[in-house]
């Protein structure tokens, strides 16, 4: 069973490896040569004074690798209100201030765990990835200045993916923090070669810009619906930075999947899930009954990613059109893909540390 670091990973992963990963994924899942199993997330509040417990668990299997990959997360979780705006933050409270992620992966010919290894980089790269693999059949094909909200560990993988599916020649890139956004230029300016620019302003980061991204922790809007002018393309992290005005703006939307939102479970209200993917109010204890599962929004029978990739569903159709793709909720899959190609670059290259299989196998009937 093999170990890999985040920094391995690093090594292992590329923007034309990541893209050409997920959308053979995509177009297996289209197929039904693929599956997945939609994220659920166990809360046990009161157990910290520093935010609410959170698991988070999300699987994906693919026919041609023959390979099932899982992904969890064990988080302490609080939400704040910063000016106008809520924000999810995940405390780094493990020993050492660290966080809790990990990936296992398992072979679907024999059942063995294959390997495991942490989720942070190929946790971004999948989200970045999946939103330049949506530009890459939505933006216009001249797409060439970028703006870009936020300035964190998602923006940074957003970047180098935007231009590896587009030819961008100019990035601007607005986050409330002045220090960390101009520290965020030089690195991606010197990582991309492309000029990315600081602006002092949100509106200043989509002047002229040809595609939009919010990628922060905010889950209220970032993206104002007057913002979108024809031609434009627009994605997320989370629907929320874009909200339901903003989205109504599009003339084409395109969604990530139609399972709508995670299945939350929490300690104290039963085990009926909760559909939402910020149970804030139910966690707070300003909500304890009522509709437990998610209203279906307006774009809830947009076409899927899938689709359009696979060729069944056409992406954009004219150079006036503004397209929007919501990445409403993450996959499994994603973690099979990009997990399953880590695996076997590391393999071919020697990357990682072995340790004994049967120490996790068993002669006990399960």
């Amino acid at each position: 069973m093999l170990l890999l670091s985040n920094e391995e990973i690093e090594s292992l992963v590329s923007v034309e490896s990541c893209l050409g990963s997920l959308e053979r994924a995509y177009k297996a899942h289209a197929d039904g040569k693929a599956i997945n199993r939609p994220r659920s997330d166990l809360y046990l509040p009161g157990t910290t004074a520093n935010g609410v417990y959170a698991f988070k668990s999300m699987e994906g299997g693919l026919v041609e690798s023959q390979l099932v990959a899982l992904r969890l997360n064990s988080d302490v979780i609080r939400w704040e209100r910063r000016g106008d705006r809520l924000v999810k933050e995940k405390g780094a409270v493990a020993p050492g201030g660290k966080w809790v992620g990990l990936i296992l992966l398992f072979s679907a010919q024999t059942g063995e765990p294959l390997a495991i290894f942490p989720d942070g980089v190929i946790q971004r790269w999948r989200v970045a990835g999946t939103g330049a693999l949506a530009a890459r059949y939505l933006a216009r094909d001249n797409a060439s200045v970028l703006g870009i909200y936020g300035a964190g560990w998602q923006a940074s993988a957003h970047v180098p993916m935007m231009c590896g599916v587009r030819k961008i020649k100019k990035v601007q890139v607005y986050s409330p923090t002045e220090t960390r956004r101009i520290a965020f230029c030089n690195e991606m300016e010197n990582k991309t070669g492309v000029s990315v620019v600081p602006v002092a302003s949100p509106e200043a980061a989509r002047k002229d810009a040809d595609i939009l991204v919010a990628a922060t922790n905010a889950v209220s809007r970032v993206i104002a619906p007057g913002w979108l002018v024809p031609g434009v393309h627009v994605t997320c992290v989370k629907t929320s930075e874009l909200g339901d005005e903003t989205i109504r703006r599009a003339d084409r939307v395109v969604i990530h999947t139609r399972k709508l939102a995670p299945e939350n479970y929490i300690a104290g209200l039963g085990d009926e899930k909760i559909e939402c993917h910020d149970p804030v109010e139910f966690l707070q204890g300003q909500k304890s009954h009522g509709s437990l599962t998610a209203e279906a929004p307006f774009w809830a029978d947009s076409p899927e990613l899938k689709d359009i990739v696979a060729g069944r569903i056409p992406g954009r159709e004219s150079a006036g059109e503004i397209t929007c793709f919501i990445n409403n909720i993450g996959l499994g899959l994603q973690f099979a893909a990009l997990g399953g190609a880590v695996y076997t670059e590391a393999r071919r290259k020697g990357i990682g540390r072995e340790i004994p299989t049967d120490w996790f196998l068993e002669t006990v009937h399960p």
